[in-house]
């Protein structure tokens, strides 16, 4: 009587791991690219915020812009580079202010990428006397 035997071979083995170590290889690679880009989801929304609080400020301060203003400040957990450029309009009670957002490096010194770019128009109301 013959005996059979049963299991795998060294070969059907070594094939196996290899199809493995490939699908956890891409699926590593997905799940890396899920998370960069989450992280830089969150960092664009943390940047319109940013851009959004300096048009309030703007619009509750009543401030017309002359020229261009730069400034950094600490916000959402982050150090940011805020450059507001001005522009005249047709109207004189008008001006188109745009607004870039930045990451900004304390231990550089200097602006990274731009973030997020905002363009509004401000017409700060006079106060009546």
């Amino acid at each position: 009587m013959k005996k059979t035997r049963q299991g795998f071979t060294l070969i059907e083995v070594v094939v196996a791991l290899a199809i493995f170590a490939i699908a956890a290889m891409a699926l590593t690679k997905v799940a890396m690219q899920y998370t960069q880009s989450t992280a830089n989801s969150i960092l664009r929304t943390k940047a319109q915020f940013v851009a959004m609080n300096e048009v309030a400020k703007m619009e509750i301060n009543k401030e017309w812009l002359t020229g261009t203003e730069s400034k950094q400040i600490t916000s959402e957990g982050e150090s940011w580079q805020i450059d507001k450029k001005a522009e005249s309009t047709i109207s004189p009670d008008v001006q188109k202010v745009t607004i870039q957002v930045s990451l900004y490096n304390n231990d550089l010194g200097k602006e990274g990428a731009g973030i997020t770019s905002l363009v509004f128009f401000n017409y700060p109301q006079k106060a009546d006397t």
